[in-house]
């Protein structure tokens, strides 16, 4: 018999863990891609074996919650950062980076839409709540033998990501999940059954098969059927009555078309047609956006927009020197969402309300509101911080790359191998990743072959045609091969798109007249403090001031032909470091307006020497998040110890009991000494002499309670309504015996969350 149950128990405990299983791989519609299965299967799995062990040990409770933490934060240290870990062991690095890498998922998730990227932020903070998960649900199964309790954890987590995640048929996920869950039920009730002593002699061996044959082909009929019946109901196709998923932003993601589409078309369809014009302080670039994905077939991105006016937010603070360009857009015929700028816009007005702009940080673009269909006839201006870079400054560049960038800006496609060879040998002698660009960007320029008739596209096979077939293209081939090869050694990129400056207005040198043939299209690649670093890859095309970096004049298309013309360079007219232009260093912004602080980019002395050694800030950290796990688990735990208790006594006889242990533990945590040695009798005339003014209750729920234990006699209604109020008038007389201070405190004494041995009950010696 005994080996019966064991077996049983372990197909119990497998059930449990294919229940938690089953929710992971639900989250698939949370994730750009299913990489995230393995290592968050292999958590629970783990998890689960490492949580029974402790319990077969019969380690009580609050050991081995601590022990299961500490396996945790072991597991979670060798799998997601193991190149931070000493002797095995986590280190302040471990707890620097997971706060970092936790920092920019939870960042992201606020702005990306599912699915996301499979960012290791994600990954750890998913391995930490699978083994909270786990303990929580073998807790109730296997040491309070709640059935349904024990499916919450579990339920919980596939619920969220059903909520949450992104397009996608949810059937296959939650017909998998629902017949793990109902297997788990099945197996759970026949153990529970097999571990009475009564039913395992009547039934035995055939009467247990027969339970689970019969619940196994309910079961298999009930998922089928809802698989298939489900998605038949009418409104199953339907959107969401409550949008969930934009629940935690104020607008949803922006899905827009590429504007890579219409490059080509503006530069040779619509050369002469005026798009928009722009008075500005200086020439530059006008940026539209940035597309950082590349899937294979081209360059795209999806925005996050949170609305725009005055100050603009800022994803990375660079180190270099900044000036101050003022920029006033009318458009005419852009035809697009997107609001053109020069980069980096940091606040932008329409000065009409009927006129709103949103602005997506990551990727530091202007667009219109949502509402709108197109910029046309948009009038806004502009406040941008142009780069001074240099390019000693960027040979200097750290070559530390956040995860948050890696991730998502060194994606490239498999088939790559050949692009990532070229790129190694071309810039083999080159030391620093700046070098590195600028060995590539002089060879495509001094290489490549300006040619508008090359048709459009940037896919890998057309990035292997005009990388190993005469680099001869326009702007578009040039920034995609650049970005991409970029990212074959290692440097993240993007690819930005835009207009160059347009032609000078010869009555006000201030005054861009920007047409189709100025569409244009250059990378940006990510060089450590200096952030976003624009490139030029592009024969007969120059970036205004930009010589001090990338070596080449200012040049962008003449009309008729796109071959290049001279650009006013930034001095000239009122441009970039003229008198009377804001020159900003790294230690000096700009005042946007309210909210700026100031903040120097660069740092302090005082942060270089810091009050506290970072040692010992990284063990006050560890000492925090203990601490506050602590002050938050141990009142849960209390809440749900006495919530399970309650659920468990279902029978009148079972709710007397329960009211009689209440009232003996709070007894016992004022301090009134109840021995287990002492009989029913003798604890009801303890309570009444250390409660006095709760005796009369302590006599009549002893008395109710020998009947039960001794006599064996059911209490009726009256009896049991009685019990409750003699144990709520124990319980709040005990409370007035302790001060504030410990009545708080008995919230946070995980001493009371230990399992106690049932009170014995000795014969009584005397009426109550």
């Amino acid at each position: 018999m005994s080996r019966r149950r064991d077996s049983l128990l372990l197909a119990n405990e497998a059930a449990l863990a294919f229940v938690t299983v089953c929710a992971i791989v639900g989250m698939h519609r949370l994730f750009e891609d299913v990489s995230y299965r393995g290592p968050l299967v292999a958590t629970a799995i783990v998890a689960h074996v490492a949580v029974a062990a402790l319990r077969r040990a019969k380690v009580h409770l609050v050991p081995a919650a601590l022990i299961t933490a500490a396996a945790a934060v072991l597991f979670i240290t060798w799998t997601r950062f193991p190149e931070t870990a000493r002797w095995l062991l986590p280190t302040g690095d471990t707890l620097s980076q997971a706060g970092d890498d936790i920092q920019a998922a939870w960042k992201l998730f606020g702005k990306v839409r599912a699915p996301a990227p499979v960012e290791n932020g994600f990954l750890a903070v998913s391995a930490a709540a699978i083994w909270l998960i786990v303990y929580v649900a073998d807790w109730a199964a296997f040491r309070v033998m709640a059935t349904f309790e024990a499916l919450l954890p579990a339920t919980t987590l596939f619920v969220f990501s059903a909520a949450l995640g992104g397009d996608g048929s949810p059937v296959a996920g939650a017909a998998l999940f629902a017949c793990a869950a109902l297997l788990f039920v099945l197996l759970q009730r026949t153990y529970n059954q097999e571990r009475t002593s009564r039913w395992a002699s009547r039934h035995g061996t055939q009467g247990r098969w027969s339970l689970l044959g019969t619940g196994a082909l309910l079961i298999g009929m009930a998922v089928i059927a809802g698989a298939i019946a489900g998605p038949q109901f009418p409104g199953a196709e339907d959107d969401a009555l409550v949008a969930w998923r934009d629940i935690n932003r104020d607008t949803p993601t922006r899905v827009v078309p590429s504007p890579m589409v219409s490059l080509r078309t503006r530069q040779v369809d619509q050369q002469d047609i005026e798009l928009f014009t722009v008075t500005s302080t200086a020439p530059s670039y006008w940026r539209l956006t940035s597309l950082e994905q590349f899937d294979g077939e081209m360059w795209k991105s999806a925005y996050s927009t949170d609305d725009a006016a005055g100050e603009l937010p800022r994803a990375l603070d660079v180190a270099a020197a900044t000036t101050t360009v003022r920029q006033t857009f009318s458009i005419t015929q852009l035809s697009s969402v997107w609001l053109p700028a020069a980069f980096e816009p940091r606040a932008i007005s329409t000065g009409d309300d009927d006129q709103p702009a949103d602005f997506d940080e990551r990727s530091s673009t202007l667009m219109v509101d949502r509402r709108m269909a197109s910029s046309d006839n948009f009038t806004y201006d502009v406040v941008s911080e142009l780069p001074l870079f240099n390019g000693d400054q960027l040979r200097s560049a750290s070559t530390e790359i956040p995860e948050e960038i890696a991730a998502t800006f060194l994606e490239l496609p498999d088939d790559m191998e050949r692009v990532t060879t070229l790129t190694e040998e071309l810039t083999a002698g080159a030391d620093t990743p700046y070098d590195k660009a600028r060995v590539l960007q002089d060879w495509f320029r001094s290489e490549g072959v300006y040619d508008i008739n090359i048709g459009p596209g940037h896919s890998a096979d057309a990035l292997r045609q005009f990388l190993f077939g005469g680099l001869r293209g326009y702007c578009e081939q040039f920034a995609g091969a650049f970005a991409a090869m970029a990212r074959t050694i290692g440097i993240p990129s993007r690819v930005a798109v835009g207009f160059t400056p347009g032609v000078q207005d010869s009555e006000d040198p201030n005054l861009y007249r920007v047409r189709g043939i100025h569409a244009h299209a250059w990378p940006e690649l990510y060089l450590g403090q200096y952030g976003w670093v624009p490139f030029e890859p592009t024969p007969t095309r120059g970036p205004p001031g930009a010589g001090e970096w990338l070596g080449v004049p200012a040049q962008q298309a003449d009309a008729g032909d796109g071959t290049g013309s001279a650009v006013p360079e930034p001095n000239a007219g009122g441009g970039l470091g003229s008198e009377g232009d804001d020159v900003i260093t790294a230690d000096r912004l700009p005042d946007l307006g309210p909210g700026d602080d100031g903040a120097s980019a660069g740092g302090s002395e005082a942060d270089e020497s810091p009050l506290i050694p970072k040692p010992i800030q990284d063990a006050l950290k560890v000492l925090g998040l203990v601490a506050l796990a602590y002050v938050v688990l141990v009142p849960l735990s209390l809440v749900g110890q006495r919530v399970i208790r309650r659920r468990r006594a279902t029978s009148p006889a079972d709710r007397v009991r329960l009211a009689w242990r209440n009232a003996t533990e709070r007894a016992g945590y004022a301090g009134v000494p109840l021995a287990p040695s002492l009989t029913i009798t003798e604890t009801a005339a303890r309570l009444a002499v250390a409660l006095p003014g709760s005796a009369d209750a302590a006599r009549g729920m002893a008395h109710t309670m020998e009947r039960i234990e001794y006599a064996e006699q059911a209490p009726s209604a009256e009896d049991v309504a009685s019990a409750k109020a003699g144990s709520a008038t124990l319980v709040a007389e005990a409370e007035r015996q302790l001060a504030w201070p410990q009545r708080i405190g008995g919230w946070f004494d995980a001493r009371r969350l230990r399992r106690r041995r049932p009170d014995r009950l000795v014969a009584s010696q005397g009426p109550a």
